[in-house]
């Protein structure tokens, strides 16, 4: 279920909300905070954001069912080029259509989309999976991802959209890991978080919408 907040839609001859016995202050203060986080850029976490899976752990074990040779050397090297690895070998099993959506989620990415809004793919995944799947939600007007140097995950994650938008920007996530991301956007999009996690980020972060989990 959605549980997020809209900008409320209004035509010349009808006024905009103020205090009153309906609606208090800090409502209309909530209201005007999210409708300046929706005017932000939106970068979108992949793993268990977007997908409910993990292309990581995917690309591990489908590496180790193709060559396990391969696969173990490949876990021997650091983590962003044992990412790479990993995708080299699992990738021609790779289908984007085999992804587990979160639906309810994916939705309001087209209405935020249908508004020109700019939305980032943002993810530790590898590259070329990364790609493959802002190819083809088709919403997203480019992605950060994983390479052979860099573990795009937490704070390299943070750094990487910082300079990306140095005027701010608007990050969903769903995991603890996703925490330094948020320290560095100027809002929150909560998704499919447990529920300690959604609370303390609740009283942590501006917060513009919150995808309960599925």
């Amino acid at each position: 279920m959605v549980a997020s907040s809209s900008s409320a839609s209004s035509s010349s001859s009808s006024p905009k909300p103020f205090p009153s016995e309906s609606t208090s202050a800090g409502e209309v203060a909530r209201s005007d905070r999210v409708q300046a986080l929706e005017r932000l850029p939106l970068a979108v976490d992949l793993d268990g954001t977007l997908h409910r899976g993990d292309l990581s752990w995917w690309s591990l074990r489908t590496a180790f069912w193709f060559n396990p040779w391969r696969a173990a050397k490949a876990v021997t090297r650091p983590r962003p080029a044992a990412k790479q690895a990993l995708c080299a070998i699992s990738l021609s099993a790779f289908d984007v259509y085999d992804l587990r959506w979160n639906v309810l989620f994916e939705s309001w990415l087209d209405q935020q989309e249908a508004l020109d809004r700019t939305l980032v793919l943002a993810s530790g995944a590898a590259g070329e999976m990364v790609r493959r799947v802002a190819a083809e939600c088709e919403v997203f007007d480019t992605f950060l991802a994983s390479d052979e140097t860099t573990n795009l995950t937490g704070e390299a994650k943070a750094e990487a959209l910082t300079k990306m938008f140095p005027d701010g920007f608007v990050y969903a996530g769903n995991a603890w890991q996703d925490w330094p991301v948020w320290q560095a956007a100027r809002g929150a999009v909560l998704v499919n978080c447990p529920p300690r996690l959604e609370r303390q980020a609740r009283d942590a972060f501006a917060v513009e919408a919150v995808f309960g989990r599925q």
